[in-house]
């Protein structure tokens, strides 16, 4: 992983073991964390090696009796395999950015008048190990694990370092995605989006929060006696500045979901039949307008499969309404919904981006 190095900025720390800095200080007791036995964070993940944060190295600064510490002490590999080793993740990626997720690992080693040998009666070996977690470069997490060794660094030392730093990471749902949408500061789909628990003969049956705050979530409503009547109601931000012009944009995102439909017609060899294409739409007030088309697919060997597709802009997100039945249908469920639906405000994230587009 030597070619993966990485600056961090300095970031807040939370210290897992104290008591150094005393001129012959006292190992704290440590107890031996256990293997998990499933695997707790199931996504694959880049693993790069790091510099300390310049809080955290001045922790190992003080607790060395040299204040002195050495960089990489224990060497990128030997994290890696300890990784391995604990199979903590469904796929490791070594110093290649293969993955959303990305970790961080940073190490020194106190120095000792004996350093190369190990430790000393007086001057226990101790070791500061920094993980950062990003998530497409943007830091969501970092944390320390302060360890002490007899003698030297062993590779159940390794892991007992990995332990501690999956024990916070499980604690804190790191890897989980309302942390993601949290820590990003991307809009509250859970807490602040309202959506109807009914339209018409149809119920709400699930939602997905997507794990990328740029697809946000999608709703999906079934019928009680038709299997494939489906609706689903996808809100997700507007990946532009909200000065350009609403209506184009809604014209080219519907644009883009009849693409869509097309590849996925083709792909099955089936011929599709647009009924009706950027047709307006609006609410039963007037003051909510959208575009939606209609399309019929048919193969040689089976019946006509029907999607309507409506798009709308609420606040900064696109209402995306998707149906396998034709607009007669559709429409006055959709008007419904728009009666009934609530999304959340301008995220801090995407006010952010905006800024900067």
């Amino acid at each position: 992983m030597n070619n993966g190095w990485r600056h961090l900025f300095a970031v807040p720390v939370l210290l897992m073991l104290t008591g150094c800095g005393a001129s012959s200080p006292t190992p704290p007791e440590q107890p031996q964390l256990s293997a998990p036995v499933n695997l707790p964070f199931d996504l694959a993940v880049n693993v790069f090696s790091s510099y300390l944060s310049q809080t955290a190295e001045q922790a190992c600064f003080a607790a060395s009796s040299q204040g002195q510490c050495r960089n990489d002490g224990i060497a990128s590999n030997e994290f890696l395999a300890g990784l391995e080793q604990l199979s903590l993740f469904r796929e490791l990626s070594p110093s290649v950015s293969r993955h959303d997720y990305e970790l961080l690992i940073a190490n020194q080693l106190t120095e000792t008048p004996a350093t190369q040998q190990g430790s000393t009666k007086d001057q226990p070996l101790q070791s500061f190990s920094e993980f950062s977690v990003e998530w497409r470069g943007v830091q969501l997490d970092s944390f320390l694990v302060h360890y002490w060794h007899q003698d030297k660094v062993t590779p159940q030392d390794i892991q007992q370092i990995i332990l501690r730093w999956a024990a916070h990471a499980e604690q804190q749902h790191l890897f989980t995605t309302p942390y993601l949408y949290k820590a990003m500061g991307a809009s509250d789909y859970s807490g602040q989006l309202v959506l109807p628990q009914t339209l018409g003969k149809f119920r709400l049956s699930q939602q997905y929060l997507y794990p990328d705050p740029f697809k946000g979530v999608l709703a999906r409503y079934l019928h009680p006696e038709f299997t494939d009547a489906i609706v689903d109601i996808a809100v997700y931000p507007v990946l532009a500045p909200l000065t350009h012009n609403s209506a184009q944009q809604v014209i080219h995102e519907l644009e883009d979901a009849v693409e869509q439909a097309k590849t996925i017609a083709a792909e099955r060899a089936m011929n599709i039949d647009i009924k009706k294409h950027q047709h307006p739409i609006s609410d039963d007030t007037g003051n909510i307008h959208g575009m939606m088309s209609e399309l019929a697919a048919e193969g040689d060997d089976s019946e006509a499969l029907y999607a309507s597709i409506y798009l709308f802009r609420l606040e900064d997100k696109f209402v995306k309404f998707s149906t396998t039945f034709p607009s007669r249908i559709g429409d006055p469920l959709v008007i419904q919904a728009l009666r009934e639906l609530t999304v959340p405000g301008e995220s801090a994230l995407m006010k952010e981006l905006r800024q900067a587009l």
